[in-house]
């Protein structure tokens, strides 16, 4: 599945960043509905992909990092380690028991392929930024 519990998850913590202030991991959560011991694990994943900074302290929390403007969807989907593959026969190097006497791909993995190419290409004209704000 493209968009696991996991990125909704992730969506939804992003979007209660969105409006730039800086918030705790219970604030966040409680906003969006998401349970702490995901959005934890979820914030920790985005804050090493550099679309959350943390700020420790007692004043501290989470804001979006100055980069994340630029994040697409897919680049979230890659982070969150959700795999965007239609089928494993787009993978390179794949070889399909049903068609291995010949070198050519089939028809089914042509279009498996085309299929793979304009949702890698959505994926990535989505702006998380323009996404979460709209």
């Amino acid at each position: 599945m493209l968009i696991t519990r996991e990125t909704d998850y992730a969506l939804r913590a992003l979007r209660a960043l969105s409006d730039g202030r800086k918030k705790t991991l219970r604030a966040i959560c409680a906003e969006e509905a998401v349970p702490e011991q995901f959005g934890y694990k979820i914030l920790k994943k985005l804050a090493k992909a550099d679309y959350v900074t943390i700020k420790r302290g007692k004043q501290g929390g989470y804001i979006l990092a100055d980069g994340f403007g630029k994040t697409t969807l897919f680049d979230l989907t890659q982070v969150m380690e959700n795999p965007t593959d239609v089928s494993p026969c787009v993978l390179p190097g794949y070889r399909c028991e049903a068609h291995k006497s010949k070198d050519e791909p089939c028809a089914v993995n042509q279009r498996l392929a085309a299929l793979q190419s304009m949702l890698e290409g959505e994926l990535k004209s989505i702006n998380l930024f323009e996404l979460l704000t709209a």
